[in-house]
């Protein structure tokens, strides 16, 4: 066999070769599914046609090099989205939206700021599971900057406080500084009083374990006073059920310790989980 044959005959071998890598690589991995996760602020086909308005998308492999910041850097509440294969037909598209501690009524609008402070996104209606902030005042309010004119103490113990309540599933409904200016968070119909900045760490964890046991009821939480020591918390209870009637009563509490209707949360060591007992009279 002549040189120029054999040479002919790897040239064909290795362009049939080529043939059938392109074939396989097109057809074998066409995207025919997209699921997408984490998203919240975005529906999915918002974040599709963010991020797979391209040729290469088409494909599952080529997916993968799409530069996805790029693509989204102009969306206020998007922080990442990471394209990965479930299948060779199947993409996942991995969304992390930015986290918002909290928004402050300006203006009329919804000012949403996350854990530094910076207003994210200014809205008209409230985001879904981004409580309100009473007690404090603007003086200005830009997209993509930094709260102004805010009291500096208070800023700083609501962007703490927020930090420690991304760790929460259920995030309360509004933050409020009352006259002494300490934080209190209202869930629902229970009022939790946090009292002044010292401890705060032991005071949400403590919230994490004892939020669960106070469902359906009413009534004031105190953390105020809560250290690593603490043994009990107060529960001032406001909705006292009637065993084996449908109606409830309401008690006022006076003072801690008296037969006022109050609820001792007693932990055990080392547990966040909480009993909830009547004291005796």
């Amino acid at each position: 066999m002549s040189r120029r044959k054999l040479y002919r005959i790897i040239i064909e071998a290795v362009a049939g070769s080529l043939l059938i890598f392109v074939l396989v690589l097109f057809l074998g991995f066409q995207v025919t599914g997209i699921q997408v996760e984490g998203n919240g602020f975005y529906s999915d086909d918002q974040i599709k046609n963010m991020v797979l308005d391209v040729p290469m998308a088409k494909n599952s492999i080529l997916a993968g090099f799409i530069d996805t910041e790029k693509s989204t850097k102009d969306e206020a509440m998007i922080d990442s989205i990471t394209i990965s294969r479930i299948n060779r037909n199947t993409l996942l598209l991995q969304v992390k939206e930015k986290q918002m501690i909290g928004y402050i009524e300006f203006q009329g609008q919804c000012v949403n700021f996350d854990r530094q402070g910076i207003v994210q996104i200014i809205t008209e209606e409230p985001l879904e599971n981004v409580p309100k902030i009473e007690g404090i005042d603007v003086k200005e309010a830009v997209q993509g900057e930094r709260l102004s004119g805010i009291n500096t103490t208070k800023l700083n113990t609501i962007l703490s406080v927020g930090k420690m309540l991304e760790k929460m599933e259920n995030k309360p409904d509004r933050l409020a500084f009352n006259d002494l200016n300490q934080l209190v968070m209202y869930y629902g119909n229970i009022e939790v009083r946090l009292g002044n900045d010292e401890n705060m760490d032991e005071k949400i964890n403590r919230l994490v374990g004892i939020l669960p046991e106070l469902t359906g009821m009413s009534g004031i939480l105190h953390l105020e006073n809560t250290t690593e020591d603490s043994e009990a918390v107060v529960f001032d209870n406001a909705t006292q059920e009637t065993e084996g009637a449908d109606t409830e009563e309401s008690s006022t509490v006076e003072t801690a310790g008296e037969d006022t209707g109050e609820d001792q949360l007693e932990y055990s060591d080392g547990s966040d989980s909480a009993d909830t007992r009547s004291e005796d009279p």
